[in-house]
């Protein structure tokens, strides 16, 4: 079985070192880097099967401008961003500029794994197909004003409390929406419902 490369790049050292032994294993091998910096130094010499992790807020470079260079220098491995709740926001725009996943903080070595395992083995985008685009544009059609409202809301990083105090009601009446169109969105997360906002411009 060929083996998979994961880079994870985060100032966080006891962070990486934890994830480093936990996410080890004999078909997945773990390269750590504790700046954006210290990554894009050695992103020629980057090759094969993995994906690159980062976290959003670093104090050198931030994961956004970490993922412009990459763009530029046409780097074909997906990303997947790491991020506390504040930064939802950049992560939805880390999304909308290609990558792949992200995941809030703090983060579970097995959620990790199973969202790294995904990316490697599907493409390598972040969109529906344009079938799958279509039928997502149905379903917002279906939803009603006030969970549309509440949707693009979501899926800008708005949290509960943040979407309440916007639409003048309470964060449990949000709750109950958000759960309402994360079902009838069939969207399992947040990163899931931003992806089908994205494919339909929202």
């Amino acid at each position: 079985m060929d083996l998979t490369t994961i880079y994870l790049v985060d100032d966080d050292q006891d962070l990486l070192d934890y994830l480093a032994t936990t996410m080890t294993s004999d078909t997945r091998e773990i390269v750590t880097y504790s700046s954006a910096s210290q990554f894009l130094e050695q992103v020629s010499h980057i090759n094969g099967q993995g994906c690159v992790v980062l976290d959003v807020n670093m104090p050198d470079m931030n994961g956004l401008e970490l993922q412009e260079k990459l763009n530029e220098a046409n780097f074909q491995l997906p990303v997947v961003f790491l991020t506390a709740h504040a930064e939802v926001p950049m992560a939805v725009k880390a999304m909308q500029a290609g990558a792949v996943d992200f995941i809030q903080k703090p983060v579970q070595p097995q959620e990790l794994i199973a969202c790294v395992d995904r990316v490697v083995n599907k493409p390598q985008t972040n969109l529906p197909s344009p079938e799958e685009a279509e039928v997502v544009r149905k379903t917002v059609s279906e939803l009603t004003p006030r969970e549309r409202e509440v949707m693009n809301l979501i899926v800008q990083g708005a949290s509960n409390k943040e979407a309440a105090q916007i639409l003048d009601i309470s964060p449990r009446t949000v709750e109950i929406y958000r759960a309402t169109v994360m079902r009838k969105m069939d969207a399992p997360n947040l990163p899931d419902l931003v992806r089908k906002a994205i494919a339909i411009g929202m």
